[in-house]
């Protein structure tokens, strides 16, 4: 008897929770994936098949994919519930975030030597620049414009006597690329740099592919760190609020699992840094959060 009523009991419950679980799917139809062309041009849709394939499979779901023309379509797109997932900058989440605060981070990717992050640096030349007050007789490299190691970050961050870079008065000599800003370091036409390198966790920090490596390459020996700005986080993949918590946290063990599950995948959505995914929270994005903030509230000057 009592396992009867167990039994009826348990068929009660499915009977609540399978609709329920179903009804999501059928208010969405579909999850829409959001990406950034490739230089205003179309993405082969066979890039993106396999890791379609691949979250439909995971959300028992059809799957699209929507090409943004560029970033601030993809974050009108996600702030406008036009999407439900995207593949983000750090800025371009924390934009969003700053515009509907209605996304989340489920995951973000990892570098094949472990670093999750970026941060600005500013690199001198040790024979004319050992402390931050010699830099008012040299000149010092910057951008590329609107770059986040070279421009966006020490814009932010960077004070000179109390006030920021802007209006420090500094000999800045505005770089095309930071290729250039190395090439004039390395030269002698500048005495410092503003460059990036990545973070790892608990390390000062992990350079091997980055400017730093180059411009070792370049000139070695002679440069140091006199000032660093906070890291930024990998760009997360980002989901709307609003997607049910079972949703999330499915997509977050296949994103997680995806560079052993399914190498081709992978690839397509995370090209460059090549160490997997790891999952992430809202809380890892302070620094893009901040950064976005400071700069919106520059503009509104």
């Amino acid at each position: 008897m009592n396992l009867t009523v167990a039994a009826l009991g348990l068929c009660a419950a499915l009977a609540v929770a399978v609709p329920a679980f179903a009804d999501w799917r059928d208010d969405l139809g579909a999850l829409r994936i959001g990406v950034v062309m490739q230089n205003g041009r179309n993405y082969d849709p066979r890039r993106f098949e396999e890791f379609r394939e691949i979250v439909s499979e995971t959300l028992s779901l059809p799957v699209e994919i929507f090409q943004a023309h560029d970033a601030a379509a993809l974050i009108d797109a996600m702030a406008t519930s036009r999407i439900e997932y995207s593949i983000m900058s750090a800025l371009g989440y924390a934009t969003a975030d700053r515009m509907c605060e209605c996304i989340e981070p489920v995951a973000a990717p990892v570098s094949r030597e472990g670093a999750t992050a970026v941060r600005s640096v500013l690199v001198v030349d040790d024979a004319r620049v050992r402390r931050i007050a010699d830099l008012a007789a040299v000149p010092i490299a910057a951008g590329p414009a609107n770059s986040l190691g070279g421009d966006l970050l020490p814009s932010a961050e960077f004070e000179w006597q109390g006030g920021p870079l802007a209006d420090s008065g500094l000999d800045l000599v505005q770089a095309a690329s930071t290729r250039e800003s190395l090439r004039l370091l390395a030269d002698g036409e500048v005495a410092a740099a503003f460059l990036w390198e990545f973070v790892r966790p608990g390390s000062a920090m992990a350079y091997e592919d980055g400017p730093r490596a180059a411009l070792d390459g370049m000139s070695p020996g002679g440069f140091t760190v006199l000032w660093h700005s906070e890291p930024v986080r990998f760009g997360p993949h980002a989901v709307r609020r609003n997607l049910p918590a079972a949703a999330k946290a499915a997509l977050r063990r296949m994103l997680v699992d995806l560079d052993e599950a399914a190498p081709l995948a992978y690839d397509s959505v995370s090209p460059a840094l090549g160490g997997g995914f790891e999952a992430a929270g809202a809380d890892e994005y302070h620094s893009a959060l901040a950064l976005v903030s400071a700069l919106g509230t520059k503009e509104d000057r």
